[in-house]
């Protein structure tokens, strides 16, 4: 053998160790990073998991808390002792609505349970503001908490066993997991936290309904339009006719797109860029929207508003005044409440969107005028204005008083003297005094917004 040949063969040996080497190397760092890249997945993992089960653990707190002051409040001998124990229960109702949103539930819906916590909480901060003007419970007010305490107690029972299986490996956090399981013959399928929260929401489906003044008492879930309340159905041709009617246009360039359902159900039609809605009892506008763009504004807030008010006289909607104006990319939104005897009906209310280039109406929303409109009687008030006046923080200086309308927390109505004032460094404030109580009922910030004012 040559000298060149063994210098040859040395040095494909050498190349062969550093390929041996180099792959040797590639193979490790690959199984490096494939073992950090589990790592981390796993810590991730266990901290997602970690994450639902402190959740699904203060919610449990949350569900006992709750059931032990309602335990208490069926109990309670004073007025401060209920008090104090509806403000625990509002504030456990929150927290547990708070947990509940960040359960891993995506293939089912907790309405039932979500409506249930929601309005044990409500519930509560109703009786709360009922003892605050000095109203006792009722004996059917305490067969209600204990009926609430009751389905609370069984709700408790339910996550505290869901701890307990899933503690012991009963139960999954995710459905993904049971395939493993399932794979094997030899092994027990688990259920996963979903089918736990599946049984909860089966209990509550066949709860009783609930009736007190509250926002998501039962009465106000289900409270249908005062307005078309027994009117008659119309066709769609006639709905068709009142829309363009509405809209001043032939009613052949209406095009039909559908119907909706729910509490007020409506004809949908719509033009160029114009969607209208028309209800189906009574045949009344309910909502309209032109979706063109506004792209500059030249009216000012009277102009904006003097159109609007001469588009719902236009219409045949008369006695109603306007009581707000914020001006938004370049429209001008309205508000206008009816009003009777010289009193300010909020809750009867139509909203109007003003293009701030042309001036024309480029939405309309009747929604609040037709579920609350009806024929009323309003009380006298019981407590004169002087008095009430008497009552106002010495910051407030009273620039104007009016009698008004307004609505309640659960759907009720309030009559209250309105007193407009202007507060510290010329705040706009406005105080409602309920004409009967003598309580303030509730108390509105206005703050002064390039586009007008915005209440807080």
């Amino acid at each position: 053998m040559t000298v060149i040949e063994m210098l040859y063969q040395i040095k494909n040996r050498r190349t062969l160790v550093r390929l041996f080497s180099y792959s040797l190397f590639a193979f490790v760092v690959a199984i490096c990073f494939a073992i950090t890249g589990f790592w981390i997945a796993y810590r991730f993992r266990m901290t997602i998991e970690y994450s639902y089960q402190r959740a699904l653990t203060e919610l449990s707190e949350h569900v006992n808390n709750i059931d032990l002051a309602l335990q208490k409040g069926f109990y309670a001998s004073t007025t401060t002792q209920l008090v104090g124990l509806s403000a625990q229960i509002w504030s456990d109702a929150g927290a547990a609505k708070t947990d509940l949103s960040q359960m891993p539930l995506s293939d089912i819906k907790l309405d039932n349970t979500n409506k249930f916590i929601s309005q044990v909480g409500d519930y509560a901060n109703s009786l709360g503001k009922q003892l605050a003007f000095n109203q006792k419970i009722t004996d059917e007010q305490r067969a209600q908490i204990k009926s609430l305490s009751d389905t609370s107690q069984k709700l408790s029972a339910q996550l505290n066993d869901i701890i307990a299986d899933m503690q012991s490996g009963k139960i999954t956090l995710f459905k993904s997991d049971n395939a493993l399981y399932k794979s094997d013959l030899n092994k027990v399928v688990k259920t996963s936290l979903e089918d736990g929260f599946e049984g909860i929401e089966k209990t509550f489906a066949g709860l009783p309904s609930m009736i007190y003044d509250g926002p998501f008492s039962d009465n106000i879930l289900r409270k249908e339009p005062l307005l078309i309340k027994d009117k008659p159905q119309i066709s769609q041709d006639q709905a068709r006719q009142n829309a363009a009617d509405f809209l001043k246009i032939d009613k052949l360039k209406l095009n039909f797109t559908g119907e909706t359902a729910g509490s007020m159900p409506t004809f949908n039609f719509e033009v160029n860029s114009i969607n209208i809605y028309i209800s189906k009892a009574g045949g009344y506008m309910v909502r309209m929207i032109n979706s063109r763009t506004v792209a500059n504004a030249t009216l000012d807030s009277a102009a904006a508003t003097a159109k609007a008010s001469e588009f719902l006289v236009g219409r045949g909607i008369n006695s109603m005044i306007d009581t707000y104006y914020l001006a938004n990319n370049n429209i001008g939104n309205i508000n206008f409440a009816y009003k009777k005897n010289d009193v300010t009906i909020y809750p009867d209310l139509i909203k109007l969107g003003i293009a701030l280039d042309t001036g024309e109406v480029i939405s309309f929303d009747a929604t609040g005028y037709i579920m609350n409109h009806t024929k009323r009687t309003l009380p006298t008030p019981k407590i004169n204005q002087s008095s009430i006046r008497n009552m106002l923080n010495p910051a407030l200086k009273v620039e104007k008083v009016l009698l008004s309308l307004i609505p309640t927390d659960g759907g009720g109505e309030a009559l209250c003297y309105e007193f407009r004032c202007k507060g510290e460094n010329n705040q706009s404030i406005i105080d409602f005094f309920n004409t009967q109580s003598g309580l303030e009922q509730q108390l509105l910030i206005l703050l002064d917004t390039p586009g007008g004012m915005l209440p807080m």
